[in-house]
């Protein structure tokens, strides 16, 4: 490689059914459980890499939310420099990077941010180096990079992340592709603030809660309905396990030592409502909730024109952001 070498790429963010929470191995980013998602189409990060030896060194722009680019320093500079440098070596290229990338929702508040933006940067890293892997590979490097749940949003549609406790032996696959149900997430948007405890830092403190292993002993059953629930498009049986497997998670993140609380009043009055809609007028809607206060609520898109506008009608909503079934992470440029 003698020339300037670039790629840009385009990741979802992805929902988690059933949640990751703890982790077996954190330098390997091995989780305590498997997990199964749906990508965001309407929640994207676009990246692009530029190796380049006439750069002065390394830089990282971001432009978060739609907001203007700016530098990243710190650990934000670090992360990403840390996933650039692992793919560096496999390909033998030791240039200077810029990295500038940009997502159109709001970072780091429950929304997956930073599977999306992992999941975009590993691709186009790897494009870029030149690096010929498979897609089980692309996922299992991007779950290196130290946000777990990125490794599920480089399949499209429905995606498991199976684990098995080794390096090897966790990535992520598609269980069906996004053409196959005409699910909406509907993310209700009540606070966009950063989330004090981040999920790296909640993913070692999990073990502590005295709820930790029960929620893993059940875990097994309820991957198998969801499974089964994507594949039969089974809205039923896929949100009642959806929302039970929320509430277990947060029990364990707020049963913590120290406890770490991201919910919100208007995160419970999002819930009751929803609940409310599901008993009085018979909506098949379920809420689930990542780490952070906003609440994403499931439902066939046939439904979804009629809860958006019931969220909307919420005081403790701001805006909400419709999403179907979306892509695997993939080049653009």
């Amino acid at each position: 490689m003698t020339q300037a070498c670039t790629a840009t790429a385009v990741a979802c963010a992805n929902i988690a059914f059933i949640k990751y929470w703890g982790q077996r191995d954190a330098a390997l980013t091995l989780p305590a459980n498997g997990s199964i998602s749906m990508n965001l189409d309407g929640c994207l990060t676009e990246t692009s890499v530029l190796f380049d030896p006439e750069l002065a060194g390394d830089s990282v722009w971001l432009a978060l939310g739609g907001g203007e680019e700016e530098p990243a320093s710190g650990r934000a500079f670090e992360r990403v420099i840390a996933q650039i440098e692992r793919l560096r070596a496999m390909a033998g290229n030791r240039w200077p990077v810029q990295v500038r990338s940009r997502n159109n929702f709001p970072s780091d508040a429950g929304i997956a941010s930073s599977a999306a933006a992992f999941a975009a940067l590993t691709c186009a890293t790897c494009a870029a180096l030149g690096l010929d892997v498979s897609e089980r590979e692309l996922s299992r490097l991007t779950r290196l990079s130290g946000s777990g749940s990125a490794c599920r949003s480089i399949p499209a549609g429905f995606v498991e992340w199976h684990t098995d406790g080794t390096d090897a032996g966790s990535w992520a696959e598609q269980i069906a592709a996004p053409d196959h149900w005409a699910l909406s997430d509907l993310v209700a948007v009540i606070d966009t603030g950063a989330k004090r405890v981040s999920s790296l830092h909640g993913h070692s403190l999990a073990p502590t809660s005295p709820f930790f292993d029960a929620r893993l002993a059940e875990l097994p059953q309820r991957l198998a309905e969801v499974r089964q629930a994507i594949i039969e498009r089974d809205i039923e049986r896929l949100g009642v396990a959806t929302e039970a497997d929320a509430i277990s998670m947060h029990a364990v993140m707020m049963t913590q030592r120290p406890p770490a609380f991201y919910w919100l009043p208007a995160t419970l009055l999002v819930i009751q409502a929803v609940q409310r809609w599901r008993e009085q007028d018979h909506i098949q809607a379920y809420c689930t909730i990542d780490a952070g206060p906003n609440v994403h609520v499931i439902c066939e898109a046939s439904d979804a024109p009629e809860v958006e506008s019931r969220l909307c009608e919420l005081d403790a909503v701001q805006w909400t952001i419709v999403n179907g079934p979306g892509p695997e992470a993939r080049i653009v440029g």
